[in-house]
């Protein structure tokens, strides 16, 4: 079961994306991923990381949790 606390900050990230895409560029590079994720925008994550499994790695199980539970959330999933 994915976080709450973590799953509110994605869900916020994510909703701030898609209003303003611009705005991913100050964040951390686990809230981009994490984002990129969400969105199924695998050319953001090449912009901070690298390969798609690299990046689900950096971005360790408690935040993958959480994505997953948003993008499922969102429908997109």
């Amino acid at each position: 079961m994915a976080n709450p606390e973590t799953v509110r900050i994605i869900e916020r990230l994510v909703e701030v994306f898609l209003k303003d895409e611009a705005r991913i560029g100050v964040w951390s590079t686990g809230e981009r991923i994490a984002v990129a994720l969400v969105v199924d925008r695998p050319e953001l994550v090449k912009e901070v990381w690298g390969t798609m499994l690299e990046a689900v790695e950096r971005l360790g199980p408690e935040w993958f949790d959480a994505a997953l539970q948003v993008q499922r959330n969102r429908g997109t999933g």
